[in-house]
This record gives structure tokens, sequence and C-alpha cells, in this order.
């Protein structure tokens, strides 16, 4: 009689559990909480970074916008003087004061 072998199941079909030690748990939460608190740090320093570089666009804008505001103010000004408005009369619209006599030279084409 020809008995064939078979062979038993193994109880061991898959490995056992990861199972770590109390060391182990500590070292994996330190090294979490540095990575964790290296990635605050570097998103931390862009933001600084950024916002660094925002202040000094809003500096320049300022100073641009102080410049501005002082020739409109001097424009403001010389919009209340006679002078200057009827100087500017006289330059752009070509006015005279009565009595006076106004010439227009003709270029012959």
């Amino acid at each position: 009689m020809a008995t064939s072998r078979t062979r038993p199941p193994s109880r061991r079909l898959h490995p056992p559990p990861l199972r770590l030690t109390p060391q182990a748990w500590l070292a994996f939460a330190v090294a979490a909480s540095i990575c964790f608190l290296a990635f605050v740090f570097i998103s931390r320093q862009i933001e600084i970074g950024r916002r660094g570089r925002l202040v000094v666009e809003l500096a320049e804008a300022r100073e641009a916008a102080l410049v501005d505001q002082t020739a409109l103010r001097e424009q403001l000004a010389s919009a209340d003087d006679l002078d200057a408005i009827e100087l500017e009369a006289r330059v752009r619209l070509g006015l005279v004061l009565p009595g006076e006599m106004k010439v227009v030279f003709v270029e012959e084409p």
C-alpha cells in the first residue's frame, strides 16, 4: 500500500504581528514631534519672508503716494492762486485781459 504523506498545515501562515516596545513607541513619538515642529518652523519662516517682502513693497508704495500727495497739494495751492489761474488761462486758452491785443502768428505753407 502506498501511502501518501501530506504535510500538516503550517500554523504560521501569517507573520506574527509587530509589537513595539515602549521605548520604540517613545522614539516614534519623538521623531514624529520633531518632524511636525520642523514643518511648523519652516512654514512660519516662509510666511515671515513673504510678509517681509510685502512690508517692503507697501513702504515703497507709501513713499510714492506721499510724493504724489505733495505734488497734488502744490497743484491745489496753485489752483487757488489768482496769478497762477491767470497764467494758465493765457497759456492754455489764449485769453487776454481787456485792453490787451492778441497776436497770432500764421505760418505760410
